[in-house]
């Protein structure tokens, strides 16, 4: 059975994914950024290259993924183990074709974050100015593309930030912990203790204090910055590094006044649901 690890981009899925691999290290495991075959921890993206090949969907059909999106994940659930799974995708339906379903999920992480910080991060990832990121955060028509950036191939449908917090939020037939980056950021333990504590109660992960501190303190943004520049990291998009910054804030200092304004009124009600305002 999945569990999720949703977010819309640049919101701290990345770093929850770095932590549980520290997390699931086993004792004769190094601990490095990219995906090993040998890594007890795996967490592979939704939808996938391999999994569309293997069904012969073509990248450039979104409709096709979407009338596959619930074999495929049959397919990812074969194995009868748990499979911790990567989406930018929101929760939602399409026609008749719903994202997910109780017989594939067991649960899901969400990560959110301010979208004003979200903007600035999303602008050096994707290599677009903060008007364009703006109009990108804020379409309801809105695609996750490949890191080619290459917009004939859709490969998930977001929606804007706020369309995409309150799909996964409001998604009730499986249990949905919500995550704040912010809370990640000025306190990783407790944040953490909490998605322990969550797989422990719907997968019986087991709560080892120990493994915890450690996995925090080997992820610490700052060392993930390190291990970035020693050893590169395959999801850089066109900024200069992945872990750019993981601060709070910097859009005061960065983004032109009138877009944060524009910003804070289309997402205003989440945003003081969230507590940003």
């Amino acid at each position: 059975m999945i569990i999720w690890l949703a977010s819309y981009p640049k919101s701290g899925n990345t770093w929850l994914r770095m932590f549980l691999k520290s997390y699931f290290l086993k004792p004769n495991e190094k601990f490095s950024l990219d995906n090993k075959r040998e890594d007890s921890f795996k967490a592979q993206a939704f939808p996938d290259q391999k999994l569309l090949d293997q069904l012969k969907i073509d990248f450039n059909k979104f409709e096709e993924i979407v009338k596959n999106w619930e074999t495929m994940q049959d397919i990812i659930n074969l194995n009868k183990q748990t499979n911790f799974v990567k989406t930018h995708n929101a929760m939602c339906t399409v026609g008749s074709y719903q994202f997910t379903s109780p017989r594939n999920t067991k649960g899901a992480i969400y990560m959110v974050r301010d979208p004003r910080d979200v903007l600035i991060s999303l602008s050096h990832h994707m290599g677009y100015g903060y008007e364009q990121t703006f109009e990108h955060l804020s379409s309801s028509y809105n695609f996750e593309y490949p890191s080619s950036g290459d917009k004939r191939y859709k490969k998930s449908l977001m929606g804007s930030w706020s369309d995409h917090y309150k799909s996964w939020k409001n998604y009730k037939k499986s249990r949905v912990l919500i995550i704040k980056y912010e809370d990640m950021v000025s306190n990783e333990l407790d944040t953490f203790s909490k998605v322990i504590n969550y797989l422990n109660e719907i997968d019986d992960t087991n709560f080892d204090e120990g493994k915890l501190h450690k996995a925090v303190e080997q992820t610490k943004f700052k060392e993930l910055q390190k291990m970035e520049k020693k050893e590169g990291f395959i999801e850089k998009g066109k900024g200069k590094l992945f872990f750019r910054k993981g601060k709070i804030g910097t859009w005061k200092d960065e983004v032109p006044n009138e877009i944060i304004k524009k910003n804070e009124k289309i997402f205003y009600k989440e945003m003081v649901e969230l507590g940003y305002l």
